[in-house]
């Protein structure tokens, strides 16, 4: 069954040599008892070791069944430990942290049986060892005998052919050990047992046969020549660890240390925590800016002028043209990265183009008011609290998101308003939507008036002014030929009299309104009033004196004394302020919802694709007939979204380096559980354990420490968001904001401590699988 041929086996001492086994060759039958003598350090331990696969021999050869041990591989000698050897050791080496039961499962779960099978067998195999009672108790619950008798049943469970016995009752009691051995011998019938023994009686009494060995050589062999069958072939099984089973045994390690594990947790989670409240805000703010965007957009106008919007260029157009190059020559900023909400003339009806029909054709469903701005100016007087008259300019104040002016015509759909305004006072009580020279006055969502518009109505000075005297204040308006008269072929402003202004139309606040919320209004002016009012001014003034006068004299402005040249263009502006030219000087689209207003710009992007498929993108009649357009506040958004992502990345950052040393700190502790447990992986190697069974136990335990501690974080970064949300609530005074910590994220911050984890585990763990396991069997 088993040969041993010539073994020589040196251990060397700096230049010293020493052979622990000299020249050793011996034979073992199939059913022997055989007890090895000899003295401290004779070789008996190392020869014990060599014949279970736990030491190699330098020179000779082992055969097993008629089978050279010479070219077996490190998962050869696993598989022959496993199936081929059970150990009986002086100590039990038993497994602290794992039940009687668990400790006996052990080897049949590194054999690959299932947990059921494995479970069944090792309460059979404790039965047999008188042991059943004490299944559920861990090793420190059970005395030396019982636990040499645990140690029995662990090394018999898997039916092994040998039984290698190191002193197995070298550390009980003499009653004890005559218990044992009795057990040896009646549970090990039809198997070679080999026992290592200092006592000459024990081997006397239990063994068939004694071998002697002195300074690594055997001096005396009772029984020489056993009968062995060379030829019946030694057959190699696999060992298999399951990653539940490293797990398990893991986590029932993390159990023994409780305080440790869980101040290892939480200090691990403080990266996570930082992270995931990091992304919580800003997944807020997102949120929040988001909310905004939709709710502000989804009620501003897309308003396209004829006359571009300033060109405003952005943050993120001069971030990406930035240059440090010596500047020789200055250029033109590009058209394109120029915004400019625009059309031409010829967009609106000219050859192939007409802009407003396709719109009218492909977003009718998308709109709910469509608004066509003159440039016409109001020529409109009110009187003060004295009395005096004052005209009111309508003075345009440009902002990056809109442009607002003293009066505008409202939109057609009345829920524009709305939507957006409350009502604060009215003169029918209840809520009518303008007609004729009614009017609505705009306040902001604080219910104010600058101090600018408090003098427009005509309270200059004032710091109050009560609603009622705001309701129904009146405004009149004059027409060209009120308000100018011919000096020869100049027209100049009349003096505005009592009278004069008795015979301007009046246009009569009928409505206040208050903004409900601080955001973008979706209306442009303090006051508005409706397109009837417009149209009757335009209709009276394409026929007045100084529209016909002006016409006539298409290259002289005949307000202008010096008779100064003008333009097409600027003849063209004169005359839309005199109301002579109705042609629109912006179209603003009042969209139905937020989804709505992206298929508007969807469409103006379809029309300019379809010109551009018509004339080229870079032909000249492109730029004619194409309509540009720029979402500004959607740009100022992105823009802000931009800089939250920024914030976040270097926040995430700093929290990532607190990730990064809590890693290490779990890395150093993995190491130290392998300090810890160097004597269970001398155990688990002598059982039959591969390395990568070792490497997959303290993988698992760091994987496990991972999990625990993302899973932590999450949790307190998701309970954190509760008193977040409350402090921005009251302390900034930001509503709708929600930090919020998405799955997404969450799953990816725990898988991220878990990879973080494993790879601070892994150099332990391949400490861990190099152990040699008779030193590891060795360590206290």
């Amino acid at each position: 069954m088993l040969e041993l041929k010539h073994i020589t086996k040196i251990y060397n001492s700096g230049e010293e040599e020493n052979r622990v086994l000299n020249d050793v060759s011996i034979r073992f039958g199939e059913h022997e008892f055989v007890s090895i003598l000899g003295a401290s350090g004779s070789g008996k331990t190392t020869l014990l070791n060599i014949i279970g696969g736990l030491d190699s021999y330098d020179e000779g050869d082992m055969i097993v069944d008629g089978t050279s041990t010479k070219s077996f591989k490190d998962k050869d000698w696993d598989s022959y430990r496993n199936g081929t050897i059970g150990f009986i050791f002086q100590n039990y080496q038993l497994i602290s942290h794992l039940s009687v039961l668990e400790n006996v499962k052990i080897a049949l779960s590194i054999s690959g049986l299932s947990n059921k099978e494995s479970q069944e067998r090792a309460v059979v195999a404790l039965k047999d060892v008188g042991l059943e009672q004490h299944i559920h108790k861990k090793p420190n619950q059970l005395s030396g005998g019982q636990m040499q008798r645990v140690a029995i049943a662990r090394a018999l469970v898997t039916n092994p052919k040998i039984i290698l016995a190191d002193e197995p009752t070298g550390a009980l009691d003499s009653s004890t050990s005559i218990q044992i051995m009795e057990l040896i011998k009646k549970i090990s019938q039809g198997k070679l047992v080999i026992m290592v023994t200092h006592n000459p009686e024990l081997a006397e009494n239990c063994s068939s046969r004694i071998v002697r060995l002195s300074d690594g050589k055997i001096i005396e062999d009772t029984a020489p020549n056993p009968q062995i069958d060379s030829n019946k072939g030694y057959k190699l099984g696999k060992t298999s660890m399951s990653f539940a089973r490293a797990i398990s045994s893991s986590f029932k390690n993390l159990l023994t240390k409780k305080v440790r594990s869980i101040l290892t947790i939480f200090a691990a989670s403080i990266g996570i925590i930082g992270i995931a409240s990091v992304l919580a805000i800003s997944s807020g703010m997102n949120g929040y800016i988001k909310s905004m965007q939709e709710d502000t957009l989804s009620t501003m106008p897309i308003t396209i002028s004829a006359a571009d919007s300033g060109g405003i260029r952005t943050l993120s157009d001069r971030l990406a043209e930035k240059t440090e190059e010596p500047i020789k020559e200055i250029k033109v900023a590009e058209q394109g990265k120029t915004h400019q909400n625009r059309y031409t003339e010829d967009a609106l009806g000219g050859k192939d183009g007409d802009f407003i029909s396709y719109m009218k054709k492909h977003a009718k469903s998308y709109y709910k008011s469509l608004n066509f701005n003159t440039g016409y100016t109001l020529k409109a007087f009110v009187k003060d609290t004295d009395g005096q008259i004052h005209q009111i300019q309508n003075n345009v104040v440009r902002t990056l998101m809109a442009t607002t002016t003293n009066f505008a015509v409202l939109p057609t759909d009345e829920t524009t308003i709305t939507d957006k305004y409350r009502l604060v006072a009215s003169e029918d009580k209840i809520f009518k939507y303008p007609t004729g020279n009614q009017a609505i006055l705009f306040l902001d969502s604080d219910g104010s008036l600058s101090e600018q518009q408090l003098a427009m109505l005509g309270y200059k000075g004032k710091n109050k002014v009560k609603v009622e005297e705001l309701l129904g204040k009146e405004i009149h308006v004059l027409t060209n030929d009120q308000y100018f008269r011919q000096i020869g072929e100049r027209f100049i402003p009349n003096e505005v009299t009592d009278s004069l202004y008795q015979e301007g139309q009046t246009l009569r606040i009928t409505e206040i309104m208050q903004l409900k919320d601080a955001t973008t209004t979706p209306f442009n002016g303090t006051i508005g009033y409706s397109q009837t009012f417009l149209n009757q001014l335009l209709e009276v003034e394409k026929s007045s004196a100084i529209v016909q006068a002006q016409e006539k004299s298409q290259t002289r402005s005949v307000l202008d004394i010096s008779g100064e040249v003008l333009s097409e263009e600027s003849y063209q502006t004169m005359m839309q302020q005199l109301g002579g030219d109705n042609t629109p000087t912006s179209l603003s689209f009042y969209a139905k919802s937020f989804e709505d207003r992206k298929k508007i710009l969807q469409t103006i992007h379809t029309f300019n694709e379809d010109v551009a498929k018509k004339y080229g993108k870079n032909s000249n009649d492109y730029e004619r007939y194409s309509v540009s357009y720029t979402d500004m506040a959607k740009t100022v958004s992105e823009a802000f979204t931009d800089i939250i992502g920024s914030v976040t990345f270097i926040l995430t950052a700093f929290s990532g380096i607190s990730l990064l040393v809590s890693s290490i700190m779990i890395g150093i502790l993995i190491y130290v559980s392998v300090v810890e447990r160097t004597k269970e992986i001398g155990i688990l190697r002598a059982l039959g354990s591969r390395k990568k069974d070792i490497s997959r136990i303290f993988n698992a335990e760091a994987g496990l420490l991972g999990l625990s501690s993302g899973v932590l974080g999450i949790g307190i970064a998701t309970l954190l968001t509760i008193p977040i949300n409350q402090l921005v609530a009251d302390s900034l005074n930001i509503k709708g904001f929600t930090a919020n910590l998405s799955p997404e994220n969450a799953a990816v911050l725990v898988a991220l401590s878990i990879i973080l984890t494993f790879f601070a585990g892994y150099i332990p763990s391949k400490i861990a699988a190099r152990k040699n396991p008779v030193e590891a069997l060795r360590t206290e």
